[in-house]
């Protein structure tokens, strides 16, 4: 059993990803997951201790990653400097990266869906604070000078007409078109219309303003 092996946890974080999103957190067993991770439990156990833990690394590194790219936005200029390519720079990186990680995305819904979560996961979407970045954070926001309302009211309007509505997309996109009947293209480009009439033209009106 080797327990030094990059590729061994990766593929246990994959499994336990994939069973989360099919069968619930609550619902998945670590004996699964180490029948789909091609592992036996004690490997499971000695990374991660148990399936709250699994839980834990995989959130941790997806809110790393997801704050990274935020972060390169702003550092970008936002919607401040060469507003139109950052944009589009920034909507295809964030697309890319949610919809490879559509099955924990599933996850983050449920969890913050249920009333005895201590914390409410996708809320660390937008409360990026204690996601692993916090030399580049304090930076942006000494260059910012925001007031704690002016704080609050970006986190409201990035995380209600933001954030997300791009999870809600990724999420829910192959039942919509099922549903309705339209390609996926199709949703897109009313996904894409829908954005600028209500997301982009917030940031308009506070003229390039993040």
């Amino acid at each position: 059993m080797d327990r030094n092996s990059p590729e061994s946890k990766q593929r246990i974080l994959n499994a336990a990803a994939g069973l989360f999103a099919q069968k619930g957190y609550d619902g998945a067993r670590i004996d699964e997951i180490a029948a789909a991770a091609k592992v036996n439990k004690a490997l499971i156990y000695y990374y991660y201790k148990s399936k709250e833990g699994i839980l834990s690394e995989l959130f941790r590194t997806f809110f790393r990653e997801s704050t990274s790219l935020l972060l390169n936005f702003v550092e970008r200029g936002g919607h401040a400097e060469n507003a139109e390519e950052n944009k589009r720079l920034f909507e295809a990186e964030y697309s890319h990266y949610l919809e490879s990680h559509k099955d924990l995305l599933k996850i983050l819904f449920v969890e913050s869906l249920k009333d005895n979560t201590p914390e409410v996961p996708l809320f660390r979407l937008v409360d990026i604070a204690g996601n692993e970045q916090n030399e580049r954070m304090n930076a942006i926001a000494e260059d910012m000078k925001l007031t704690d309302k002016q704080q609050q009211q970006i986190s409201v309007t990035e995380f209600f007409t933001g954030v997300m509505p791009f999870v809600c997309y990724v999420v829910f996109k192959d039942k919509w078109c099922r549903h309705f009947k339209i390609t996926e293209p199709e949703l897109n480009k009313y996904f894409g219309l829908a954005m600028e009439a209500t997301h982009e033209q917030y940031h308009k009106n506070r003229k390039g303003k993040f």
